[in-house]
């Protein structure tokens, strides 16, 4: 086992490596490294199971090494190492996988305590991870699954057929084998009555569309039928016999979809080719006729391979018109933002053909313009971002894009986003109220920025800068006038001394109140009080 010491001081990564007996916890190797991005590099070729981490450092910060080891090495089991007692460092190496936040000076006990809870996380993670990989050896071994994994391999890599070909000729019979023919029955974009029925349950769907295949292919010799692993390529029929009657075998399975499914699909062909050879680019060419097919409810639903195919129409391009959807969504205007994404709806509605390429990459565009608007949003706490629409694109029953439903995800999408922005605002705005009427309330007592931060979840840093914002005064400067403004009306009952009215404000030293009163009234607390007695 190995940890990483990542701080910027030497004498820090010395102290952590001194005060434990590392073999005790069944430790080896030791490294270090003086910033985050020097970290990740060891990350990579190292790849420590326990890493210690300080917050602020060049380069790389802990919360920046933190987030990107909670991706590249989640495995890993992380104590952060800090001078700060903030709550915000605190919860940032919580909600990125933090095991403890440990304070300098280290104290030798915790730092023991957080090791041995680390290293114990880490061995009983390894036995769920050992657990997991034998149960998935044992799914994976199971059919149909199976063979979905192993011929997404045969049809995508050239060479990979020869590795399993005496398991796929004790299967299926293809050791006669000398012609094959690939299909893709596409399954994305999905109509919309199937999306409403097996929207959460895709499995099922695929198993059902490839079980009425395979029974109309007929005996497993003429072929298979099966889930590619790559969603965008649906259901995959790779078949290897009777291939002059293949065309009525797909106009049959597109009539038996229909009838049990309600709905047809297209089905995009490649060239008979030399088996096994050649089954790659046999697949190759499919994939290049489902990409040239143009959901426009022509009712060509089986779509042969054409070597020299017709070259695409230009695609329409979102980001000329993804500024406006931005600028709506931050306005929180709904209707605006329906306006904004029926304008791209109106644009799309007027190409001549809308190609699989053409949907790939608005789904691509759209997902960043999703992402970017997310980029604004805070998803601390039991706040979760909008989700993205499962799926972006949705077709009618005669085979063309549904319009109107794109239109309505993007939009209902889009309306999702702008009101949680409209929602972080209130609750960012209700926060610093919040903090207004606490201070209102306990001005008599000691106040900290720090400790009113910590109070309502907050940075010092940031709810200095959005109290002044807001209120357009410094937090400190509104405490003390909060307690002068209290300290006059007490001034008024003579009963009470200078002394005892400093006090009852929140101020223990008169001679510091006496100060902080002249310099917000221009006099004394008793001439203040000398004032009122006069009538002045």
């Amino acid at each position: 086992m190995k940890v990483l010491i990542v701080d910027d001081e030497q004498d820090v990564r010395d102290s952590i490596r001194l005060l434990v007996n590392w073999a005790e916890f069944g430790i080896t190797r030791i490294l270090e490294a003086s910033d985050g991005a020097a970290a990740m590099e060891l990350i990579r070729s190292e790849k420590p199971e326990i890493i210690f981490t300080d917050m602020k450092m060049p380069n790389v910060d802990g919360i920046g090494l933190l987030q990107w080891i909670e991706t590249e090495a989640p495995e890993s089991k992380r104590i952060a190492v800090s001078g700060y007692d903030d709550s915000l460092y605190i919860r940032k190496t919580m909600k990125h996988g933090g095991l403890d936040y440990l304070l300098k000076p280290i104290q030798r006990g915790e730092l023991l305590e957080a090791l041995r809870n680390a290293v114990s996380s880490w061995r009983q993670a390894e036995e769920n991870r050992r657990l997991t990989i034998q149960k998935n050896v044992e799914i994976n071994q199971t059919k149909p699954v199976y063979w979905d994994k192993v011929l997404t391999k045969v049809v995508s890599q050239e060479s990979y057929y020869r590795t399993v070909a005496e398991e796929l000729q004790a299967a299926f019979g293809w050791a006669e084998v000398r012609e094959c023919q690939l299909v893709m029955l596409l399954t994305d974009p999905l109509p919309r009555a199937i999306m409403e029925k097996f929207g959460h349950n895709p499995d099922l769907l695929y198993f059902l569309m490839a079980n009425i295949c395979n029974e109309i292919l007929g005996s497993a010799r003429n072929g298979y039928a099966f889930k590619h692993t790559d969603p965008n390529c649906g259901i995959v029929l790779l078949c290897t016999g009777e291939l002059a009657s293949l065309p009525d075998k797909l106009k049959a399975i597109n009539e038996a979809l229909y009838r049990v499914l309600d709905v047809r699909f297209y089905l995009a062909c490649g060239a008979v080719q030399r088996f096994p050879d050649r089954i790659a680019l046999g697949f190759s060419q499919a994939l290049q006729t489902a990409r040239s097919v143009s959901f426009a409810g022509d009712g060509r639903w089986i779509r042969p391979y054409v070597e020299m195919a017709a070259p695409a129409e230009k695609r329409v391009v979102l980001a000329e018109y993804s500024e406006s959807m931005i600028v709506a969504v931050y306005s929180g205007d709904r209707q605006r933002i329906a306006t904004a994404v029926a304008n791209w709806m109106q644009a799309i509605g007027q190409l001549q053909a809308v190609t699989w390429d053409h949907l790939k990459y608005w789904r691509y565009e759209f997902e960043l313009l999703y992402n970017r608007l997310l980029e604004k949003l805070d998803y601390s706490g039991d706040n979760p971002p909008p989700p993205l629409p499962r799926r972006l694109f949705l077709l009618e029953k005669d085979g063309s894009i549904s319009l109107s439903e794109w239109g309505r995800e993007w939009t209902e999408a889009l309306i999702r986003i702008a009101d949680a922005l409209k929602l972080g605002r209130q609750q960012e705005h209700n926060a610093i109220h919040a903090v207004k009427a606490f201070v209102d309330t306990h001005y008599r007592q000691t106040l900290s920025l720090q400790e009113i931060a910590s109070r309502f979840f907050l940075s010092r840093e940031y709810l200095s800068r959005r109290f002044k914002q807001v209120y357009h005064e410094n937090l400190s400067d509104y405490i003390e006038r909060v307690r002068i403004e209290n300290a006059k009306v007490l001034l008024q009952n003579e009963q009470y001394s200078i002394a005892a009215v400093a006090e009852m404000v929140g101020y223990q030293d008169g001679r510091y109140f006496s100060k902080i009163f002249g310099k917000l009234t221009g006099m004394t607390p008793r001439e203040y009080r000398k004032g009122l007695g006069s009538g002045g």
